[in-house]
C-alpha cells in the first residue's frame, strides 16, 4: 500500500508524474491552501483535461504558461503546455518538482554574432 493511497491528495505532486506529460488546461482557479506557518492563503491552481488532481501554481510555472500564452489565465483554458519533473532546492533541501517546459522551438536563441541565450524561467 503506498502512502497517496491511504493519504490521497487533490493536488499533484513530482510523483505523479512519469516522464514528460503534455497536457490541455482546463482552468484556472483560486483556491485556499495553508502556506508552511499553517496560515490560510489564495494560490492559483491549474486543472488539466488529462489529469483529475490540480497543479499548484508558483510564480515560476505561472511565468512559463505566460510566455507561452500570455499573462491572462482565463485565456488559458484549451492551452496546451507540457510539464515535467527536476530537482530544485527548496527550504535547503534538494527535492522533485513538477515545473512547466518550453515547447520545441523556444529553445537557444542566437543573439547577433554573439553566444546562444538559453530561455529561462
Amino acid at each position: 500500500m503506498k502512502s497517496s493511497d491511504v493519504f490521497p491528495s487533490k493536488y499533484m505532486k513530482a510523483e505523479d508524474l512519469d516522464g514528460d506529460l503534455e497536457v490541455t488546461i482546463e482552468h484556472v482557479a483560486r483556491e485556499g491552501l495553508k502556506d508552511q506557518a499553517g496560515h490560510e492563503v489564495d494560490k492559483p491552481v491549474a486543472f488539466f483535461e488529462e489529469f483529475q488532481k490540480g497543479l499548484i501554481l508558483n510564480k515560476t510555472n505561472w511565468a512559463m504558461i505566460a510566455k507561452q500564452h500570455g499573462d491572462e489565465s482565463d485565456d488559458w483554458n484549451g492551452k496546451k503546455i507540457t510539464l515535467t519533473v527536476i530537482d530544485v532546492d527548496a527550504f535547503g533541501e534538494v527535492v522533485s518538482a513538477i515545473r512547466g517546459k518550453l515547447p520545441k522551438g523556444n529553445g537557444p536563441k542566437k543573439l547577433p554574432d554573439g553566444p546562444a541565450m538559453e530561455d529561462s524561467w
